[in-house]
């Protein structure tokens, strides 16, 4: 129940953060057309995490990939296909946030797209991929998505989680 009024809580200062940045109008034709930097932010949950894994393959290969994912999942990431970011608990506030540390480490690198593979609502992730300097922030519809992506999939009530994945990926080549 804490956890649900801190959440609650969080959304609404990033409401208000978000109504003073504004918004910056992005041109996604040209913006996935000159994207060469992907950074994907992985999911939490090990099932939803194995799934996104293998996703990673289907990514077109003109992408440079960053890959941020739990320590816990660190064993996946022995081969140098990917750059991998650890995300250990030193680097989550007590809000469940990405402490700032952290963020301005990530951030003097750039992106050109960020993607958040949470299939649930991940606070966590659903911020780290908005304080990103990516032009084009990805991520599943949900109440309150508009606060964190510029670029929303939306999925059918039953859709499973590759389905889902598959979506996400396949967006990099529609444009």
């Amino acid at each position: 129940m804490l956890k649900d009024i801190l959440q609650k809580t969080i959304i609404s200062f990033a409401k208000l953060r978000s109504e003073v940045k504004g918004r910056k109008i992005v041109n996604f034709t040209q913006a996935f057309q000159r994207a060469r930097y992907i950074v994907v932010i992985m999911p939490r949950k090990i099932e939803q995490f194995l799934i996104a894994y293998e996703m990673l393959k289907d990514i077109p290969s003109r992408y440079n990939i960053t890959v941020i994912a739990t320590s816990d999942f660190k064993e996946y990431f022995t081969i140098k296909r990917y750059r991998y970011i650890e995300v250990g608990q030193d680097n989550i506030s007590i809000f469940g946030l990405p402490k700032k540390n952290f963020v301005k480490k990530l951030v003097l690198f750039r992106y050109d797209i960020a993607i958040d593979m949470s299939f649930e609502f991940d606070l966590f992730n659903a911020w780290l991929c908005q304080e990103l300097n990516a032009g084009i922030k990805i991520g599943f519809k949900r109440d309150n998505a508009d606060l964190f992506y510029n670029f929303q999939l939306a999925l059918s009530r039953n859709i499973d989680l590759k389905s889902a994945y598959s979506g996400i990926i396949n967006t990099l080549s529609i444009f």
